[in-house]
Order: structure tokens, then C-alpha cells, then sequence
């Protein structure tokens, strides 16, 4: 068997480099492209339908973390975006729906994520093997309706003035 010689070795490796950095600019979206598919997806979402919390002036605090109703979530990065729709009910997540997915890789790839967030009630998910940017992109949609969904807290000190935490 001939031996390759370390020039050879080291072309070799400069010429793949180089293919693969002009497959990876030549494939990767534009800033514009990416903020286009955003106002896409974001203009075909409805507003939330989350139920309107106002604090009883009487109340100490509130206990519940989410507020019951259903909110739309987008998650996005360079190779496209994820779109869901959330719904809470006595503080659980009770459904988890992908609306759209615009990534590189089609929505089979993540369409048992829902699943885990309604098992696990979290947005800690496991990521695909050979899709974790769309693994990403879900999980930050989830994130998105569930900052949507926070619930506020209202608590009173000694002074019986009020302080508030959380979405306002």
C-alpha cells in the first residue's frame, strides 16, 4: 500500500474545509430571510386568548404559576422556526401543538416533543439526534407561550403596601 505524504494529507484536509465553509455560507439564510419567516409566522399566530387575571384586593397571594387559557409560542434561529400552541389548565400544561415548522428538517423529526413537555410538564425535552437546532427552536417556542402564560403575584407586606411579581 503506497504511503500518503504529509503534503498530500494537508491539501486534502484545506480542500474539504473549504467545501464544507461554502456549503455552510452558501446554505445558511440571511439575516432578512430569517426576520421575514419571524414576521410570517408571527402575523398568522392569533393574539392569546389567555383568561385576564386582576388581583382581589383582599387576596394575600396568588398560588397558581400559569394562568388558565391557550398561548402561541415562535422559536427561531438561523436554519428556520418552530410555531406552538400551548394550553393551561388549573396550572398544568394540558396540550402542546407545533402549528408550523419552517426548519431545515421537517417536522417528523420533533413531532414526539409534545409528548415530553405533556409528560415531563416542562420544556426540558430530549434533543433529536441530527435535528437540535429544531429541538432548539421547540423548546424556546414552548418557553415563549409559557412567559406568556406566567401568572402574576400579588403579596402584601407588614406596611400592607403592594408588591408584584411576575407578567404585568
Amino acid at each position: 500500500m503506497a504511503k500518503i505524504g504529509n503534503k498530500m494529507i494537508t491539501l486534502c484536509t484545506v480542500a474539504v474545509g473549504m467545501i464544507y465553509t461554502a456549503g455552510y455560507i452558501a446554505t445558511e439564510p440571511s439575516k432578512a430571510e430569517v426576520e421575514q419567516a419571524s414576521k410570517n409566522i408571527t402575523a398568522s399566530m392569533p393574539q392569546s386568548k389567555g383568561a385576564a387575571s386582576t388581583a382581589d384586593s383582599t387576596a394575600k397571594n396568588i398560588r397558581s404559576i400559569y394562568k388558565d387559557g391557550t398561548y402561541y409560542g415562535q422559536g427561531t434561529n438561523h436554519i428556520g422556526s418552530v410555531a406552538v400552541v400551548v394550553t393551561i389548565q388549573k396550572d398544568k400544561i394540558t396540550s402542546v401543538k407545533i402549528t408550523d415548522c419552517t426548519t431545515s428538517y421537517s417536522q417528523s423529526y420533533i413531532d414526539e416533543l409534545p409528548q415530553q413537555v405533556l409528560n415531563r410538564q416542562s420544556t426540558d425535552v430530549d434533543v433529536v439526534s441530527g435535528a437540535t437546532r429544531s429541538t432548539e427552536d421547540f423548546q424556546e417556542a414552548v418557553q415563549d407561550a409559557l412567559l406568556q402564560a406566567k401568572q402574576t403575584t400579588v403579596s402584601y407586606n407588614k406596611q400592607n403596601t403592594e408588591s408584584v411579581t411576575g407578567n404585568v
